[in-house]
């Protein structure tokens, strides 16, 4: 898959991890919704996190692309999924509009939402395995990673995290 649509969480927990950088390695086009820009990038720099500086440097780059939604479409799937924040419908909507694509995003029911949609969905810790299985990174460093995220307030459950080193182990 060459391009994705990306969520804040994503975009927030790579950044602290300092993994960003894997996000745009593994698809060609990385395209994010105003709202996303303004929840991570805006709000981000205005309470000085450096996560919002190195996702504001990707933009900046043109590593990651900043579009508007039509806000009909948007309604629509909030009217479809009202448990959805705006900026998890921006994200989908954005994805109905550039299909093919995948979403990163790991909120749980926006993962639901955009598989009823017919998106194909992913998270985080997807991107980790993807950077190991392009040989991007090691498993180690994957690892390494991995234990970032939860540091920085990644959250997961335990069974999770275990089958996620487990899976990194044996590739």
């Amino acid at each position: 898959m060459k391009r994705a649509v990306v969520n804040s969480s994503p975009l927030i927990y790579l950044a602290k991890a300092c993994a960003l950088n894997l996000l745009l390695s593994i698809y060609t086009e990385v395209l994010i919704p105003l709202e996303v820009y303004r929840e991570v990038v805006i709000k981000g720099l205005e309470k000085g996190f450096k996560d919002a500086i190195a996702v504001k440097k990707a933009v900046d780059s043109r590593q990651l692309s900043i579009l508007e939604v039509s806000s009909r479409e948007v309604e629509r799937i909030l009217r479809l999924f009202p448990c959805l924040d705006r900026g998890e419908a921006e994200v989908l909507a954005l994805a109905l509009a550039y299909k093919p694509c995948h979403v990163i995003i790991d909120d749980k029911l926006g993962r639901i939402a955009a598989r009823m949609l017919g998106i194909e969905v992913h998270g985080t810790l997807y991107i980790i395995t993807m950077a190991v299985r392009k040989g991007l990174i090691s498993s180690t460093k994957a690892l390494e990673l991995l234990n970032r995220l939860v540091v920085s307030g990644f959250r997961l459950s335990t069974e999770v995290y275990l089958e996620m080193r487990k899976r990194l182990e044996k590739l």
